[in-house]
């Protein structure tokens, strides 16, 4: 046990455990706290061919959608650019970015958490499963 400030006396005091212990009313034990929000029950996927489409990822991430963003159909350029709209809408919205395979990203709102178990071992963004 450990020892109570005696400020009368300015001094410890060690309790002699010979009393009952005080109860307070605590207020704050019997309020629900806020719930944790429950996993997402979908994940979009889309394969874009041009940037008119960043609207929609954003929408999603918005909603607190997880995105699969395949961009192997863009354009160089294009790609990038997305990428580049894709970072900006995860890092705004305090979300997760992942590459999943060459020009293809899993971005996850705030709320998801993502594991990754195994990264890919070359670099064409192909898993080794030899």
């Amino acid at each position: 046990m450990g020892a109570l400030r005696d400020e009368h006396h300015n001094g410890w005091l060690m309790p002699s455990g010979n009393y009952p212990a005080a109860v307070y009313d605590d207020e704050w034990v019997e309020q629900e706290t806020v719930s944790s929000s429950p996993a997402p029950t979908k994940i979009v996927s889309l394969r874009p061919t041009g940037f008119e489409a960043a609207r929609t990822v954003g929408e999603h991430i918005r909603a607190s959608i997880p995105v699969v963003m395949d961009l192997t159909e863009m354009e160089e350029p294009e790609a990038k650019r997305m990428v580049d709209f894709a970072s900006g809408l995860i890092f705004g919205t305090r979300g997760g970015i992942e590459r999943i395979a060459r020009r293809v990203f899993l971005l996850t709102p705030a709320e998801v958490e993502v594991m990754v178990i195994d990264r890919p071992l070359d670099e064409t963004g192909f898993y080794n499963q030899s």
